[in-house]
């Protein structure tokens, strides 16, 4: 099965690769970018960044039987930042990030729209939760334009911090999501 390319106005959500490493490293490289993300060190790691993203492109040869998915996020032939599902055997959660160049834009609610579109036209899944630090505003802010409501504080891990933060916790049913696309 081949991955599907997803074509929003202004982006292509794609596999990822580990021809994508450098431009990882240049865009996850910025602390003001991985300090909000649970699972990216700081600094990048050029070689745990390229197993990764082996990794990642080969989930989506058995994608329907994958623990997690992810998607890069082109614009304009580009690399601008990612998404990903996880816990796909449970409730899925949703993670997303742009590089600093991009912020402000509205690139992550087109991409954020597009990938759980995806998920709820192509699995049975009825609801997708996204985490969002309790200090990033901005991503909890994208979550709520896209349909997601809060349902909880929670704790998270941070990698490049080396320990937990406070976050918010939110969610949309399929039901929610139709209804506002």
């Amino acid at each position: 099965m081949s991955m599907p390319v997803l074509e929003t106005e202004r982006l292509v959500l794609r596999a990822p690769g580990p021809e994508d490493v450098d431009r990882c490293a240049e865009l996850l490289g910025d602390y003001e970018v991985s300090k909000m993300l649970s699972r990216v060190p700081y600094p990048y790691d050029i070689e745990t960044g390229r197993v990764h993203l082996a990794n990642a492109a080969e989930r989506w040869q058995d994608w329907r039987n994958a623990e997690e998915l992810g998607f890069q996020i082109d614009h304009e032939g580009q690399m601008i930042g990612g998404l990903g599902f996880k816990k796909l055997r449970q409730t899925p959660e949703i993670g997303y990030w742009l590089g600093r160049p991009y912020w402000g834009k509205g690139f992550m609610s087109e991409a954020l729209c597009a990938a759980v579109s995806w998920l709820f036209e192509n699995t049975g899944h009825q609801i997708v939760a996204c985490e969002a630090m309790t200090e990033n505003p901005a991503s909890l802010q994208v979550a709520k334009k896209v349909g997601f409501r809060e349902v909880g504080q929670v704790d998270c891990a941070s990698v490049s911090r080396g320990g937990i933060v406070p976050a918010i916790r939110a969610e949309v049913t399929q039901k929610e999501f139709l209804n506002g696309h």
